[in-house]
């Protein structure tokens, strides 16, 4: 028996690493990115889009799993006022200094802009020209969004952390397995209500198809991260969640192979659509911590280095991304190598500017979020009481 569990570290480790691949293919195809190759490539867009429905519906999760983690030994108040300067100082600092070379590569590739980095960056502070290239968030959406997760949804962690009830048991694993799967059912009905009216914008403000399923899946992690048990069925039935998963998906192209794109025409196939695009992408995000629990609770140099350079690395990565493909976009090689090119430098350069300019120094380290409790210091507690229901699956 292991006195902590790492699959958690795992699946955050992971789930940020995924972004660095998925921004890198972003840059060859057209999905009107910062920037672009000169060609695009039709065939990669399909292995993206298998990703893209539940990549950041599974960072959303996670980090509501987080939060209990956080809460377990801290008030409301001391826990908001860590969550404010780990998210909303490194939001600042990414507006002024991270984002704004993306915006500038971008504009000289449209040609919307010629002169220097100098000249372009005293635009940064027009805040009333985000779309000629002022100040922004860009990739950095997901950090305001979890901190206004964090502040609406802290009263009711509050009231659920003073509770105590089991909704999930192993004596009925199978009834525990099925209420699993009825978590798909709110899900789906955001996206009945809500995807056709508001498209993803990222602005906070007029985003609420994003910002409600985003919200909805913080708190998932957070109600799971506090039944104990339901990482044992996550774990028992995690191949069960994987083939429901995938069969989800191939039900979604056989609806639109032979029916098109879903339309309000025919209320009943519109709403089996949508229950199983959502039920594709809730049973895929079941899996991925299944198989970690099962495959991946165990610790090493790299998951504890890596565990806390995440976030920075997430701070930073896009930008690096955005440099090295202006650089290269025009270039005539095979598509491969600069695919390669992107994601070795995104990761290389990443890790230079995080080993030595930033994690030597406090100040470097305060910009970055890296608070002195390391994620898995937070887990300890938590992971204790997991091993206690932790069983062969």
């Amino acid at each position: 028996m292991k006195d902590r569990q790492y699959f958690i570290d795992w699946i955050r480790v992971i789930a940020f690493g995924i972004l660095i691949f998925y921004h890198s293919g972003m840059f060859f195809v057209d999905w009107g990115w910062l920037v672009r190759n000169n060609k695009t490539v039709d065939g990669l867009q399909t292995w993206m889009n298998l990703v893209n429905p539940w990549r950041l519906s599974l960072l959303f999760f996670i980090s509501g799993v987080g939060v209990r983690f956080a809460l377990k030994s801290r008030t409301g108040i001391d826990f908001f006022g860590d969550r404010s300067k780990k998210l909303l100082l490194p939001l600042v600092f990414g507006m002024l200094v991270v984002v704004p070379p993306q915006i500038y590569f971008k504009r000289l590739q449209m040609h919307t802009f010629s002169g220097s980095y100098t000249t372009f960056y005293l635009q940064v502070y027009d805040f009333f020209a985000c779309k000629k290239g002022g100040l922004n968030w860009q990739h950095l959406w997901f950090v305001i969004y979890l901190w206004v997760f964090s502040l609406i949804a802290l009263p009711l962690f509050l009231w659920l952390k003073k509770k105590s009830f089991t909704f999930f048991n192993l004596e009925n694993s199978i009834s525990s397995f099925f209420k699993i799967l009825l978590f798909a059912l709110p899900l789906s009905i955001i996206y009945w209500t809500l995807k056709q009216r508001w498209d993803i914008t990222n602005n906070l403000v007029s985003d609420w198809y994003n910002f409600t399923l985003s919200f909805l899946f913080f708190i998932y992690g957070y109600f799971f991260a506090i039944q104990a048990f339901s990482w044992v069925i996550i774990e028992k039935y995690r191949k069960a969640f994987l083939l429901i998963g995938l069969s989800a998906l191939v039900l979604i192209k056989v609806y639109i192979a032979i029916l098109g794109c879903p339309n309000d025409d025919f209320l009943p196939t519109l709403l089996l659509h949508d229950f199983f695009r959502m039920l594709f992408i809730w049973c895929i995000i079941l899996a991925i911590c299944g198989f970690a629990k099962y495959y991946l609770n165990f610790s090493n140099t790299f998951v504890k280095y890596a565990n806390q350079a995440v976030y920075p690395f997430y701070i930073i990565h896009q930008t690096i991304t955005v440099t090295i493909g202006y650089y290269i976009a025009d270039l005539e090689m095979s598509v491969g190598v600069k695919y390669s090119i992107l994601v070795v430098g995104t990761f290389g350069v990443t890790f230079l500017i995080y080993h030595f300019l930033i994690l030597p120094f406090r100040v470097m380290r305060l910009l970055f979020g890296i608070m002195k409790t390391s994620k898995s210091a937070e887990m300890k507690d938590y992971s204790t009481t997991l091993t206690r229901t932790n069983i062969k699956a």
